[in-house]
């Protein structure tokens, strides 16, 4: 009876687990800006491997990222980043 009351915990607690995991893995909230910003920077180092560290797309990247970290850093409260 020990032994039967020890296997239902056992299989009740694996199953709750792995319906806390399955909901945990499928939940997708935040996610998107993470894969959006790791897109992004994969597109601008095939951009800068394509046409090199040098010229007019260097500059706007160069730009383009700088305004980026300045927005962020204001928006998450960390004052003027220190390049």
């Amino acid at each position: 009876m020990f032994n039967n009351t020890l296997i239902k915990a056992y299989c009740g607690a694996e199953v709750y687990i792995k319906g806390s995991l399955k909901q945990f893995f499928k939940k997708e909230d935040g996610v998107t800006a993470v894969e959006y910003a790791i897109v992004v920077a994969g597109v601008a180092a095939v951009v800068l491997i394509i046409f090199g560290s040098k010229g007019p797309v260097w500059d706007m990247l160069n730009s383009t990222f700088t305004t980026l970290k300045t927005s962020v850093t204001g928006m998450i409260g960390g004052g003027t980043p220190t390049p």
